[in-house]
């Protein structure tokens, strides 16, 4: 979980150069990380960046300087000064580009600490986040400097000694955080959409928002662990609710992740497998295969 924070951070740090395909090797700097979150408003060139990656974790960058821009799911997102963006995981991001100028406060949270960080909260930033996961903000210049000083507030606790007592003290850091993006979104008339209906209902809408943010786990164990029940009462659910197996619902997920990484051909069908979890390339073909009736080769021939 650690390296997934960290890999997917590495690839973002490679948008400081003029696009993704022309990178420079050099190290990126953190002014905080720990198992949960990563900090840095450095963004370097990094070494063996990939061109494109889906993402793992949740990605919040605001523009203190400078401008910015990125293709996020196909649509192309432009960041000036006073800019915040929120990705949530499972997006799929490439073709970077900043200016000369670029400084940028970077939060790299996972899943797994945002689960965390936000128990007891009744709260999830994803309640505000539009239907592709990604929102972006203008903010006021006094907006601007509370998210600044709540980065530094962050990076200053980095050398503490007794990790338990930093731990807590960066978990109610991040709550306060969360609760002041809310206020944003609020004050700009987001609704902020509350869990509703039935336990199954409410148990369903938990599966597609993991499975969107999760698509390489692929098996319905995977997600019924997840979901704390049992995969006979995974599949019963999913049955009552959409009128599919959990197991067709979650193939249909991967094959529509495949199609839209085909779209990018800078990706070797290798490369895409990998990303969405599959052991080997003949094991990706032959699923496309059974799913589609045609391979993945032709596929992103015929762009569908």
């Amino acid at each position: 979980m650690t390296i997934g924070i960290f890999k997917h951070f590495t690839y973002l740090c490679s948008m400081k150069t003029i696009n993704l395909n022309n990178y420079r090797h050099q190290e990126a700097h953190f002014d905080y990380k720990d198992k949960y979150i990563a900090l840095t408003n450095n963004v370097l060139e990094t070494q063996h960046a990939p061109k494109s990656f889906i993402s793992e974790s949740n990605i919040i960058l605001l523009v203190e300087e400078g401008e910015c821009c990125a293709t996020i799911n196909d649509q192309e997102y432009a960041l000036n000064k006073g800019d915040i963006i929120f990705c949530s995981p499972g997006n799929f991001i490439h073709k970077g580009m900043v200016s000369i100028d670029f400084r940028p406060c970077i939060f790299i949270i996972s899943a797994e600490g945002s689960t965390e960080m936000l128990k007891g909260t009744h709260f999830s930033l994803s309640h505000y986040l539009s239907k592709n996961k990604v929102q972006s903000l203008h903010l006021k210049p006094e907006e601007v400097d509370i998210i600044v000083y709540y980065y530094k507030l962050i990076a200053a606790y980095g050398n503490k000694v007794n990790e338990f007592i930093q731990e807590q003290i960066i978990f109610r850091i991040l709550q306060s955080l969360v609760y002041t993006f809310a206020t944003f979104f609020v004050e700009r008339g987001f609704t902020h959409n509350k869990p509703s209906g039935t336990s199954a209902e409410i148990l369903f809408k938990r599966f597609v928002k993991m499975l969107q943010e999760h698509p390489h786990g692929r098996t319905v164990q995977y997600y019924a662990e997840r979901l704390n029940i049992s995969p006979k009462y995974f599949n019963s659910i999913c049955k009552q609710i959409s009128g599919k197996t959990a197991s067709s619902i979650i193939n249909e997920e991967i094959v529509n992740t495949a199609l839209l990484l085909f779209k990018n051909h800078e990706l070797s069908i290798k490369e895409i497998s990998t990303m969405l979890g599959f052991t080997n390339q003949s094991h990706f073909g032959s699923f496309m295969r059974k799913q589609t009736g045609i391979s993945p080769q032709i596929l992103r021939k015929s762009n569908i």
